[in-house]
């Protein structure tokens, strides 16, 4: 097959390798498309920003099915040139709920796309149930988790006697979560020094923060995220926590984070979003994530072999071999080959 990527951020060449400052690039588009390629696909990888260029070549529309990541412009005037100009198909992959507060600034855009698509996939089954009825009679509508990223590395639980080391890291706009749980992680003040180290794009979080270095006796310090920073903060951690809460464009979000932390070798303590309740056996998921630290601090051992159980788990659901297969099979699906 001739697949080509449209993606919502470039592809940055590094001297370590390949990455982009957009995670669902790296995990739905990277690295399940790095791997059709060594299936012997035709694989193309394309910034949007690249498209008017792209546009004068004649060959360019005729791939045989063009993937959109996350639009932050309309592409349905580009996919009406593809169904006059070639045979090319159309698959549009949602990630977020953009008809729901605070992703709805997209709103727009999808209701244009959506019913233009061959295909569309979604990143877990409920997000796909609310697109249900946005697509048009005979698309195919499937679910495609995200992929794992990086190495897995052996589980690790040891902080040092009278310290915890906490580990947040994610967008911008998910700070004022991390926030709202400051005051709770400052119970665990009555049992240890805490540190809380938090890992996001520092040039949106700066207009956002007004958080001291010390709240609730809690030491917070900012790094700004690379895959490099990510490696070494994870190593470094004890506990990674992610709040949240119920809000409808929340309940639809993947469970990267969560992976990417127990592949990392690290205990999780999560709020319970649906897509994390199947990591339960694996982390704490609840409400309080204050007790699951804890918990893990109490029963290191057992803690460890949680993240162990999960990173086969995790093996076994989310490696790339596993998504690139949901993959090949859906795109097959797409061009009817």
């Amino acid at each position: 097959m001739k697949i080509t990527w449209i993606n919502p951020a470039p592809i940055d060449e590094t001297g370590d390798g390949k990455t982009s400052k957009r995670i669902c690039v790296r995990l739905r588009s990277m690295l399940p498309g790095d791997e059709l390629r060594r299936r012997g696909h035709d694989v193309e990888q394309v910034y949007f920003h690249e498209l008017p260029a792209r546009l004068s070549d004649p060959h360019f529309l005729k791939r045989d099915v063009f993937v959109f990541g996350k639009a932050f412009v309309d592409f349905s005037p580009f996919i009406h040139d593809l169904r006059a100009n070639g045979r090319a198909k159309v698959l549009i992959d949602v990630c977020d709920n953009v008809f729901a507060p605070l992703e709805d600034g997209l709103k727009s855009i999808y209701l244009a796309m959506l019913p233009l698509a061959d295909t569309v996939v979604t990143s877990n089954e409920l997000l796909a149930a609310l697109l249900q009825d946005r697509i048009k009679p005979g698309a195919g509508l499937f679910s495609i988790p995200d992929a794992v990223e990086g190495s897995r590395i052996d589980p690790e639980l040891s902080p040092c006697p009278g310290s915890i080391k906490l580990l947040w890291f994610g967008y911008a706009n998910n700070l004022p979560l991390l926030q709202n749980e400051l005051k709770n992680l400052g119970r665990l003040t009555d049992i240890a020094e805490v540190s809380l180290t938090v890992v996001t794009n520092m040039a949106v979080a700066r207009a956002m923060l007004n958080t001291p270095a010390l709240v609730d006796g809690i030491r917070i310090r900012y790094r700004q995220w690379s895959p490099w920073v990510m490696q070494k903060e994870l190593k470094a951690c004890d506990v990674v926590v992610i709040p949240s809460n119920d809000d409808p464009a929340r309940v639809t979000k993947s469970a990267n984070r969560v992976i990417t932390a127990i592949w990392a070798g690290k205990f999780v303590s999560a709020y319970p979003l649906p897509s994390y309740q199947t990591f339960q056996p694996f982390a704490h998921i609840g409400r309080d994530l204050v007790s699951g630290v804890k918990w893990a601090l109490e029963n290191q051992d057992a803690a460890r072999g949680r993240i162990a159980a999960g990173q086969q788990y995790i093996y076994e659901h989310f490696s790339i071999q596993t998504i690139t297969d949901a993959w090949e099979r859906v795109l097959k699906f797409t061009v009817r080959e």
